[in-house]
Protein backbone atom coordinates (compact mmCIF):
# COMPACT_ATOMS: atom_id res chain seq x y z
CA UNK A 1 0.00 0.00 0.00
CA UNK A 2 2.45 2.35 0.95
CA UNK A 3 4.32 1.84 -2.42
CA UNK A 4 1.46 2.86 -4.03
CA UNK A 5 0.99 5.96 -2.14
CA UNK A 6 3.94 7.99 -4.39
CA UNK A 7 1.74 6.83 -7.78
CA UNK A 8 -1.56 7.86 -6.66
CA UNK A 9 -0.07 11.43 -5.54
CA UNK A 10 1.61 12.07 -8.99
CA UNK A 11 -1.71 11.04 -10.33
CA UNK A 12 -3.46 13.79 -8.57
CA UNK A 13 -0.78 15.99 -9.18
CA UNK A 14 -1.34 15.45 -13.29
CA UNK A 15 -4.97 15.55 -12.68
CA UNK A 16 -5.15 19.03 -10.71
CA UNK A 17 -2.55 20.50 -13.06
CA UNK A 18 -4.83 19.72 -15.89
CA UNK A 19 -7.58 21.00 -14.66
CA UNK A 20 -5.77 24.32 -13.83
CA UNK A 21 -5.25 24.46 -17.85
CA UNK A 22 -8.65 23.91 -18.56
CA UNK A 23 -8.87 26.79 -16.17
CA UNK A 24 -7.13 28.43 -17.52
CA UNK A 25 -8.15 28.70 -20.98
CA UNK A 26 -11.61 30.14 -20.21
CA UNK A 27 -10.94 32.09 -16.88
CA UNK A 28 -7.86 33.54 -16.64
CA UNK A 29 -7.01 34.83 -20.46
CA UNK A 30 -6.95 39.11 -20.67
CA UNK A 31 -10.64 41.16 -21.40
CA UNK A 32 -10.12 41.97 -24.96
CA UNK A 33 -13.98 43.87 -25.09
CA UNK A 34 -16.74 43.92 -22.61
CA UNK A 35 -20.15 45.83 -22.99
CA UNK A 36 -19.64 46.74 -19.09
CA UNK A 37 -18.68 50.38 -20.32
CA UNK A 38 -16.53 49.88 -16.70
CA UNK A 39 -14.27 47.52 -17.52
CA UNK A 40 -11.10 47.80 -19.27
CA UNK A 41 -10.24 47.30 -23.00
CA UNK A 42 -7.57 45.61 -24.17
CA UNK A 43 -5.91 46.66 -27.61
CA UNK A 44 -4.90 44.28 -29.97
CA UNK A 45 -3.97 44.32 -33.78
CA UNK A 46 -7.00 45.04 -36.54
CA UNK A 47 -5.61 42.58 -38.48
CA UNK A 48 -6.04 39.42 -36.15
CA UNK A 49 -9.06 36.94 -36.60
CA UNK A 50 -10.61 35.58 -33.69
CA UNK A 51 -12.58 32.20 -33.98
CA UNK A 52 -15.72 31.76 -31.43
CA UNK A 53 -13.91 29.07 -29.50
CA UNK A 54 -16.91 28.34 -26.66
CA UNK A 55 -19.64 30.66 -25.50
CA UNK A 56 -20.11 30.31 -21.68
CA UNK A 57 -23.74 31.42 -20.17
CA UNK A 58 -23.90 32.30 -16.46
CA UNK A 59 -27.08 33.61 -14.44
CA UNK A 60 -30.02 31.77 -16.30
CA UNK A 61 -31.81 29.93 -13.78
CA UNK A 62 -35.07 29.49 -15.77
CA UNK A 63 -33.92 30.72 -19.32
CA UNK A 64 -32.51 28.16 -21.49
CA UNK A 65 -28.83 28.10 -22.96
CA UNK A 66 -30.42 27.40 -26.63
CA UNK A 67 -33.33 30.60 -25.88
CA UNK A 68 -30.34 32.54 -25.45
CA UNK A 69 -28.20 31.48 -28.26
CA UNK A 70 -31.04 31.74 -30.78
CA UNK A 71 -30.84 35.61 -30.21
CA UNK A 72 -26.71 35.66 -31.07
CA UNK A 73 -26.02 37.00 -34.65
CA UNK A 74 -22.96 34.89 -34.62
CA UNK A 75 -22.62 30.81 -33.48
CA UNK A 76 -19.25 28.69 -32.45
CA UNK A 77 -16.52 28.32 -34.95
CA UNK A 78 -17.34 31.37 -36.67
CA UNK A 79 -14.70 33.59 -37.42
CA UNK A 80 -14.23 37.55 -37.66
CA UNK A 81 -12.12 40.51 -37.50
CA UNK A 82 -11.85 42.05 -34.04
CA UNK A 83 -13.63 45.37 -35.26
CA UNK A 84 -16.88 42.80 -36.32
CA UNK A 85 -16.90 40.63 -33.29
CA UNK A 86 -17.19 43.61 -31.40
CA UNK A 87 -20.05 44.75 -33.34
CA UNK A 88 -21.66 41.93 -32.76
CA UNK A 89 -21.01 41.41 -29.25
CA UNK A 90 -22.93 44.84 -28.39
CA UNK A 91 -26.30 43.40 -31.19
CA UNK A 92 -26.08 40.31 -28.68
CA UNK A 93 -26.32 42.85 -25.63
CA UNK A 94 -29.29 44.93 -27.37
CA UNK A 95 -31.25 41.68 -28.83
CA UNK A 96 -30.88 39.81 -25.34
CA UNK A 97 -32.22 42.87 -23.22
CA UNK A 98 -34.92 43.12 -26.11
CA UNK A 99 -36.10 39.87 -24.69
CA UNK A 100 -37.84 41.33 -22.09
CA UNK A 101 -36.11 38.43 -20.17
CA UNK A 102 -33.54 39.88 -18.11
CA UNK A 103 -32.64 42.90 -15.95
CA UNK A 104 -29.04 43.21 -16.74
CA UNK A 105 -26.57 41.80 -19.93
CA UNK A 106 -23.23 42.09 -19.77
CA UNK A 107 -21.07 39.78 -22.72
CA UNK A 108 -17.36 40.40 -23.03
CA UNK A 109 -14.74 38.66 -24.69
CA UNK A 110 -11.56 36.68 -24.16
CA UNK A 111 -8.66 35.69 -26.38
CA UNK A 112 -6.45 33.07 -25.59
CA UNK A 113 -3.84 30.80 -27.30
CA UNK A 114 -3.89 31.01 -31.33
CA UNK A 115 -6.22 33.64 -31.17
CA UNK A 116 -9.24 31.40 -30.14
CA UNK A 117 -11.67 33.84 -28.36
CA UNK A 118 -14.09 32.70 -25.72
CA UNK A 119 -17.29 34.78 -25.45
CA UNK A 120 -19.04 35.01 -22.04
CA UNK A 121 -22.63 36.08 -21.45
CA UNK A 122 -23.55 37.21 -18.28
CA UNK A 123 -27.49 37.84 -17.82
CA UNK A 124 -29.49 38.68 -14.47
CA UNK A 125 -32.80 37.47 -15.08
CA UNK A 126 -36.40 39.15 -13.80
CA UNK A 127 -39.13 38.33 -12.16
CA UNK A 128 -41.35 35.99 -14.14
CA UNK A 129 -44.62 35.99 -12.28
CA UNK A 130 -47.00 38.86 -12.07
CA UNK A 131 -49.98 39.16 -10.20
CA UNK A 132 -51.66 42.31 -11.02
CA UNK A 133 -54.67 43.29 -9.42
CA UNK A 134 -56.70 46.36 -11.58
CA UNK A 135 -59.37 49.15 -11.19
CA UNK A 136 -60.01 50.50 -14.45
CA UNK A 137 -62.72 52.16 -16.96
CA UNK A 138 -64.96 49.48 -18.68
CA UNK A 139 -66.01 52.43 -21.50
CA UNK A 140 -64.06 55.07 -22.83
CA UNK A 141 -60.98 57.03 -22.00
CA UNK A 142 -60.75 59.00 -18.79
CA UNK A 143 -61.32 62.19 -19.90
CA UNK A 144 -65.02 61.06 -21.34
CA UNK A 145 -65.42 59.07 -18.35
CA UNK A 146 -64.52 62.25 -16.48
CA UNK A 147 -67.26 64.50 -18.44
CA UNK A 148 -69.78 61.30 -17.97
CA UNK A 149 -70.01 62.50 -13.95
CA UNK A 150 -67.35 59.97 -12.75
CA UNK A 151 -69.91 57.28 -12.20
CA UNK A 152 -67.83 54.55 -10.05
CA UNK A 153 -70.16 51.90 -11.26
CA UNK A 154 -68.42 52.80 -14.91
CA UNK A 155 -65.94 50.64 -13.59
CA UNK A 156 -64.06 47.27 -13.90
CA UNK A 157 -61.98 45.24 -11.29
CA UNK A 158 -60.24 42.05 -11.35
CA UNK A 159 -56.75 40.46 -11.56
CA UNK A 160 -54.28 39.03 -14.40
CA UNK A 161 -51.79 36.91 -14.02
CA UNK A 162 -49.19 36.41 -16.27
CA UNK A 163 -46.47 33.92 -15.87
CA UNK A 164 -43.45 35.07 -18.59
CA UNK A 165 -40.77 32.63 -19.64
CA UNK A 166 -43.36 29.69 -18.91
CA UNK A 167 -40.65 27.03 -19.83
CA UNK A 168 -37.65 28.62 -20.13
CA UNK A 169 -38.60 29.37 -23.82
CA UNK A 170 -39.33 33.29 -23.27
CA UNK A 171 -43.09 31.86 -23.89
CA UNK A 172 -45.59 33.44 -21.88
CA UNK A 173 -49.19 32.64 -19.86
CA UNK A 174 -51.32 34.62 -19.49
CA UNK A 175 -54.90 34.48 -17.51
CA UNK A 176 -57.10 37.71 -16.81
CA UNK A 177 -60.35 37.68 -14.80
CA UNK A 178 -62.72 40.77 -14.97
CA UNK A 179 -65.56 41.59 -13.12
CA UNK A 180 -67.88 44.49 -12.16
CA UNK A 181 -69.36 46.66 -14.70
CA UNK A 182 -68.19 44.24 -17.40
CA UNK A 183 -67.40 40.46 -17.30
CA UNK A 184 -64.31 38.54 -18.88
CA UNK A 185 -62.18 35.87 -18.66
CA UNK A 186 -59.39 35.21 -20.94
CA UNK A 187 -56.60 33.29 -21.55
CA UNK A 188 -53.49 33.06 -23.40
CA UNK A 189 -50.73 30.84 -24.34
CA UNK A 190 -47.87 32.00 -26.40
CA UNK A 191 -44.65 30.88 -27.35
CA UNK A 192 -45.52 27.01 -28.43
CA UNK A 193 -42.19 26.21 -29.85
CA UNK A 194 -42.49 22.99 -32.70
CA UNK A 195 -38.43 23.08 -33.61
CA UNK A 196 -35.42 23.40 -31.77
CA UNK A 197 -33.90 25.85 -33.44
CA UNK A 198 -37.27 27.91 -31.82
CA UNK A 199 -38.34 29.51 -35.36
CA UNK A 200 -41.50 28.02 -35.58
CA UNK A 201 -44.28 28.70 -32.59
CA UNK A 202 -47.86 29.29 -32.23
CA UNK A 203 -50.14 30.95 -29.57
CA UNK A 204 -53.47 30.21 -28.60
CA UNK A 205 -56.01 32.96 -27.63
CA UNK A 206 -59.27 32.62 -25.65
CA UNK A 207 -61.86 34.99 -24.54
CA UNK A 208 -65.38 35.23 -23.49
CA UNK A 209 -67.35 38.04 -21.29
CA UNK A 210 -70.39 40.48 -21.35
CA UNK A 211 -70.89 43.92 -20.92
CA UNK A 212 -73.70 45.81 -19.87
CA UNK A 213 -72.61 48.88 -22.01
CA UNK A 214 -72.07 49.47 -25.84
CA UNK A 215 -70.90 51.72 -27.80
CA UNK A 216 -73.24 51.78 -30.54
CA UNK A 217 -72.21 54.79 -33.10
CA UNK A 218 -70.14 57.92 -32.93
CA UNK A 219 -71.18 61.34 -33.31
CA UNK A 220 -69.10 64.60 -32.84
CA UNK A 221 -66.26 62.08 -33.06
CA UNK A 222 -67.35 61.08 -29.46
CA UNK A 223 -68.25 57.18 -28.87
CA UNK A 224 -72.45 56.81 -28.04
CA UNK A 225 -72.78 54.76 -25.57
CA UNK A 226 -75.91 52.64 -24.80
CA UNK A 227 -76.49 50.90 -20.92
CA UNK A 228 -78.46 48.52 -19.66
CA UNK A 229 -77.60 48.40 -15.66
CA UNK A 230 -80.37 45.72 -14.83
CA UNK A 231 -78.37 43.31 -17.99
CA UNK A 232 -75.99 43.00 -20.53
CA UNK A 233 -76.25 44.08 -23.49
CA UNK A 234 -73.54 42.22 -25.01
CA UNK A 235 -71.73 38.83 -25.16
CA UNK A 236 -68.57 38.00 -27.05
CA UNK A 237 -67.06 34.90 -27.63
CA UNK A 238 -63.32 35.01 -29.74
CA UNK A 239 -60.72 32.54 -29.93
CA UNK A 240 -57.71 32.47 -32.52
CA UNK A 241 -54.85 30.40 -32.80
CA UNK A 242 -51.41 32.10 -34.84
CA UNK A 243 -48.79 30.15 -36.55
CA UNK A 244 -45.56 32.51 -36.04
CA UNK A 245 -42.46 32.09 -38.14
CA UNK A 246 -39.38 33.84 -37.59
CA UNK A 247 -36.48 32.99 -40.04
CA UNK A 248 -34.18 35.30 -38.76
CA UNK A 249 -33.75 37.59 -35.24
CA UNK A 250 -35.34 40.82 -37.10
CA UNK A 251 -37.91 39.33 -39.52
CA UNK A 252 -41.35 38.33 -38.39
CA UNK A 253 -44.03 36.46 -40.36
CA UNK A 254 -47.24 35.43 -38.47
CA UNK A 255 -50.29 33.74 -39.92
CA UNK A 256 -53.77 34.15 -37.51
CA UNK A 257 -56.61 31.97 -37.71
CA UNK A 258 -59.90 33.31 -36.00
CA UNK A 259 -63.64 32.78 -34.55
CA UNK A 260 -65.99 35.47 -33.01
CA UNK A 261 -68.81 35.15 -31.78
CA UNK A 262 -71.62 38.14 -30.73
CA UNK A 263 -74.73 38.92 -29.66
CA UNK A 264 -76.05 42.17 -29.13
CA UNK A 265 -79.64 43.48 -27.52
CA UNK A 266 -82.55 44.43 -29.38
CA UNK A 267 -81.99 47.97 -28.27
CA UNK A 268 -78.46 48.62 -30.77
CA UNK A 269 -80.07 47.54 -33.24
CA UNK A 270 -82.92 50.08 -33.12
CA UNK A 271 -79.87 52.69 -32.41
CA UNK A 272 -77.83 52.08 -34.93
CA UNK A 273 -79.43 49.97 -38.16
CA UNK A 274 -75.56 49.86 -39.70
CA UNK A 275 -74.05 48.72 -36.51
CA UNK A 276 -74.66 45.05 -38.02
CA UNK A 277 -77.51 43.40 -40.27
CA UNK A 278 -78.08 41.16 -37.30
CA UNK A 279 -78.01 40.87 -33.43
CA UNK A 280 -76.35 37.73 -33.24
CA UNK A 281 -73.28 37.69 -35.99
CA UNK A 282 -70.83 34.55 -36.49
CA UNK A 283 -67.48 34.82 -38.23
CA UNK A 284 -64.12 33.50 -38.79
CA UNK A 285 -61.18 36.00 -39.88
CA UNK A 286 -57.62 34.97 -41.41
CA UNK A 287 -54.60 37.10 -41.76
CA UNK A 288 -51.34 37.18 -42.73
CA UNK A 289 -48.66 39.79 -41.38
CA UNK A 290 -44.56 40.44 -41.76
CA UNK A 291 -42.43 42.44 -39.88
CA UNK A 292 -39.07 43.27 -39.52
CA UNK A 293 -37.58 45.50 -36.87
CA UNK A 294 -34.30 46.66 -36.07
CA UNK A 295 -34.14 49.05 -32.72
CA UNK A 296 -31.40 49.38 -30.16
CA UNK A 297 -33.97 48.81 -27.50
CA UNK A 298 -37.68 47.77 -28.36
CA UNK A 299 -38.99 49.69 -24.90
CA UNK A 300 -37.41 53.15 -25.97
CA UNK A 301 -36.23 52.77 -29.46
CA UNK A 302 -33.38 56.24 -30.71
CA UNK A 303 -32.02 54.30 -33.31
CA UNK A 304 -32.86 51.81 -35.75
CA UNK A 305 -36.15 51.27 -38.04
CA UNK A 306 -39.23 49.03 -38.17
CA UNK A 307 -41.84 48.30 -40.37
CA UNK A 308 -44.58 45.66 -41.19
CA UNK A 309 -47.54 44.77 -43.22
CA UNK A 310 -50.57 42.56 -42.72
CA UNK A 311 -53.93 41.52 -44.97
CA UNK A 312 -56.64 40.78 -43.20
CA UNK A 313 -59.82 38.96 -44.56
CA UNK A 314 -62.59 39.07 -42.31
CA UNK A 315 -66.15 37.00 -42.60
CA UNK A 316 -66.98 36.00 -45.51
CA UNK A 317 -70.50 37.13 -46.71
CA UNK A 318 -73.16 38.93 -44.27
CA UNK A 319 -72.65 40.58 -41.87
CA UNK A 320 -68.96 40.92 -41.96
CA UNK A 321 -67.17 40.81 -45.12
CA UNK A 322 -63.87 42.77 -45.12
CA UNK A 323 -60.72 42.98 -46.64
CA UNK A 324 -58.54 45.25 -44.87
CA UNK A 325 -54.64 46.12 -45.81
CA UNK A 326 -52.25 47.50 -43.16
CA UNK A 327 -49.05 48.60 -43.40
CA UNK A 328 -46.50 51.28 -40.76
CA UNK A 329 -43.00 51.82 -40.94
CA UNK A 330 -40.64 53.75 -38.69
CA UNK A 331 -37.26 55.31 -38.66
CA UNK A 332 -34.80 57.03 -35.67
CA UNK A 333 -31.72 58.95 -36.85
CA UNK A 334 -29.58 60.34 -34.69
CA UNK A 335 -29.22 63.91 -34.00
CA UNK A 336 -25.84 64.69 -32.34
CA UNK A 337 -24.57 62.44 -29.13
CA UNK A 338 -27.55 62.70 -27.16
CA UNK A 339 -30.70 62.95 -29.41
CA UNK A 340 -32.36 61.58 -32.17
CA UNK A 341 -35.58 62.32 -35.21
CA UNK A 342 -37.97 59.88 -35.74
CA UNK A 343 -40.73 59.54 -38.23
CA UNK A 344 -43.56 57.17 -38.31
CA UNK A 345 -46.57 56.52 -41.48
CA UNK A 346 -49.30 54.41 -40.91
CA UNK A 347 -51.91 53.67 -43.94
CA UNK A 348 -54.98 51.34 -43.89
CA UNK A 349 -57.44 50.53 -46.27
CA UNK A 350 -61.23 48.54 -46.12
CA UNK A 351 -62.67 46.91 -48.94
CA UNK A 352 -65.98 47.08 -49.83
CA UNK A 353 -65.75 50.95 -48.53
CA UNK A 354 -69.19 49.92 -47.49
CA UNK A 355 -68.74 48.65 -44.26
CA UNK A 356 -71.27 48.27 -40.90
CA UNK A 357 -70.20 50.25 -37.89
CA UNK A 358 -68.42 47.32 -36.54
CA UNK A 359 -65.55 46.99 -39.04
CA UNK A 360 -65.03 51.31 -39.58
CA UNK A 361 -62.87 51.59 -36.13
CA UNK A 362 -59.58 53.67 -37.71
CA UNK A 363 -58.19 56.37 -35.34
CA UNK A 364 -58.51 56.50 -31.24
CA UNK A 365 -58.15 52.61 -30.92
CA UNK A 366 -55.27 50.92 -28.99
CA UNK A 367 -51.89 52.70 -30.41
CA UNK A 368 -53.42 54.27 -33.47
CA UNK A 369 -54.04 57.80 -32.61
CA UNK A 370 -52.82 61.63 -33.17
CA UNK A 371 -51.50 62.92 -30.12
CA UNK A 372 -53.92 66.19 -29.33
CA UNK A 373 -56.85 64.38 -30.02
CA UNK A 374 -56.74 61.07 -27.83
CA UNK A 375 -60.23 62.21 -26.80
CA UNK A 376 -61.55 61.51 -30.42
CA UNK A 377 -62.33 58.79 -32.07
CA UNK A 378 -62.07 58.97 -36.18
CA UNK A 379 -64.04 55.80 -37.67
CA UNK A 380 -63.27 55.02 -41.70
CA UNK A 381 -61.99 52.52 -44.54
CA UNK A 382 -58.73 54.21 -45.69
CA UNK A 383 -56.73 56.51 -44.27
CA UNK A 384 -53.04 57.38 -42.79
CA UNK A 385 -51.36 59.05 -40.52
CA UNK A 386 -47.89 60.31 -39.21
CA UNK A 387 -45.95 61.85 -36.76
CA UNK A 388 -42.59 63.13 -35.92
CA UNK A 389 -40.47 63.78 -33.09
CA UNK A 390 -37.43 64.77 -32.33
CA UNK A 391 -35.80 64.53 -28.59
CA UNK A 392 -33.05 65.21 -26.17
CA UNK A 393 -31.75 63.38 -23.90
CA UNK A 394 -31.19 66.16 -20.58
CA UNK A 395 -30.52 63.30 -17.77
CA UNK A 396 -28.75 60.24 -17.55
CA UNK A 397 -27.98 58.88 -14.59
CA UNK A 398 -28.57 55.85 -12.01
CA UNK A 399 -30.71 56.10 -9.19
CA UNK A 400 -29.33 54.22 -6.56
CA UNK A 401 -31.43 52.05 -3.88
CA UNK A 402 -31.40 50.29 -1.11
CA UNK A 403 -29.52 46.72 -1.62
CA UNK A 404 -31.04 44.09 -2.62
CA UNK A 405 -29.82 40.90 -2.05
CA UNK A 406 -31.67 38.66 -5.01
CA UNK A 407 -31.19 41.32 -8.05
CA UNK A 408 -28.17 43.53 -7.23
CA UNK A 409 -28.41 45.82 -10.33
CA UNK A 410 -31.18 47.32 -8.44
CA UNK A 411 -28.93 49.25 -6.43
CA UNK A 412 -28.46 51.12 -9.57
CA UNK A 413 -31.53 51.96 -11.61
CA UNK A 414 -30.85 53.71 -14.76
CA UNK A 415 -33.04 56.59 -15.24
CA UNK A 416 -32.94 59.11 -18.38
CA UNK A 417 -34.77 61.90 -19.16
CA UNK A 418 -35.94 63.20 -23.05
CA UNK A 419 -37.38 67.00 -23.57
CA UNK A 420 -39.13 66.19 -27.22
CA UNK A 421 -40.99 67.88 -29.30
CA UNK A 422 -43.54 66.28 -31.84
CA UNK A 423 -46.04 67.22 -34.65
CA UNK A 424 -48.85 64.68 -36.03
CA UNK A 425 -51.17 64.69 -39.58
CA UNK A 426 -53.32 62.43 -40.57
CA UNK A 427 -56.72 61.67 -43.09
CA UNK A 428 -58.96 59.65 -42.95
CA UNK A 429 -61.59 58.65 -45.56
CA UNK A 430 -65.52 57.64 -44.32
CA UNK A 431 -68.40 57.35 -46.96
CA UNK A 432 -70.24 55.46 -44.44
CA UNK A 433 -71.23 58.26 -42.37
CA UNK A 434 -74.98 58.46 -40.91
CA UNK A 435 -74.48 61.06 -37.87
CA UNK A 436 -72.12 64.33 -38.06
CA UNK A 437 -68.59 63.90 -37.41
CA UNK A 438 -66.16 66.99 -38.13
CA UNK A 439 -63.02 64.83 -37.96
CA UNK A 440 -63.78 62.85 -40.99
CA UNK A 441 -62.67 63.48 -44.42
CA UNK A 442 -60.22 66.47 -43.67
CA UNK A 443 -56.54 66.60 -42.76
CA UNK A 444 -55.93 66.95 -39.01
CA UNK A 445 -52.28 68.53 -37.71
CA UNK A 446 -51.38 68.58 -33.87
CA UNK A 447 -48.32 69.78 -32.74
CA UNK A 448 -46.94 69.86 -29.05
CA UNK A 449 -44.09 69.04 -26.45
CA UNK A 450 -43.09 66.81 -24.06
CA UNK A 451 -41.16 64.83 -21.65
CA UNK A 452 -40.24 61.00 -21.42
CA UNK A 453 -39.29 59.44 -18.68
CA UNK A 454 -37.33 55.98 -19.27
CA UNK A 455 -36.41 53.66 -15.61
CA UNK A 456 -35.07 50.40 -15.87
CA UNK A 457 -34.81 48.83 -19.32
CA UNK A 458 -38.44 48.90 -20.34
CA UNK A 459 -40.40 51.67 -18.21
CA UNK A 460 -41.54 54.45 -19.95
CA UNK A 461 -44.19 57.42 -19.44
CA UNK A 462 -44.66 60.45 -21.52
CA UNK A 463 -46.06 63.84 -20.30
CA UNK A 464 -47.15 65.99 -23.31
CA UNK A 465 -48.74 68.82 -23.58
CA UNK A 466 -50.68 69.17 -27.15
CA UNK A 467 -52.46 71.29 -29.22
CA UNK A 468 -54.55 70.39 -31.96
CA UNK A 469 -56.37 72.41 -35.40
CA UNK A 470 -59.59 72.73 -33.07
CA UNK A 471 -57.49 75.43 -30.74
CA UNK A 472 -57.89 72.81 -28.42
CA UNK A 473 -54.90 71.93 -25.63
CA UNK A 474 -54.41 69.31 -23.09
CA UNK A 475 -52.17 67.71 -21.08
CA UNK A 476 -51.84 63.98 -21.22
CA UNK A 477 -49.91 60.85 -19.87
CA UNK A 478 -48.99 57.64 -21.23
CA UNK A 479 -47.14 54.58 -20.63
Amino acid sequence: MRRCLPIIGFCVVLLSFGNLKAQDASGTSVVIYSTDKTQAVTATSADTLYAVKEIYITGNKRTRNSTILRELPFKKLDTYPLSVLIENLEQTKRQLINTGLFRTVVVYLKSIEDQDAYVNIEVEEKWYFFPQPFLRLANGTFSQWNQRGRNLDHLNYGIRLTQYNFSGRNDKVHLQLTNGYSRKIALQYQGLYFDKDLKWWSNINIAHGKSRELNYATENNKLLAVKNPDGFLYEFFQTSFDLVYRPAIKTRHQLTIGYISNRIGDTVAKLNENYSSNNTYHYPYISYGVSFTDYDFNSYPTRGKAGEVSLHKAGINSPVNLWQLSTKATKYWPVGKRGYFTSMVAGMIKLPFKQPYITQGFLGYGDAFLQGYENYIVDGVAGAYTKQTIAFNVINTQVTLPMNKRFKSLRNVPFKVYVKGFANAGYVHNPNQTLRNELNNRMLYSTGFGLDIVAFTDLVFKIEWSFNQLGQNAVYMHQ
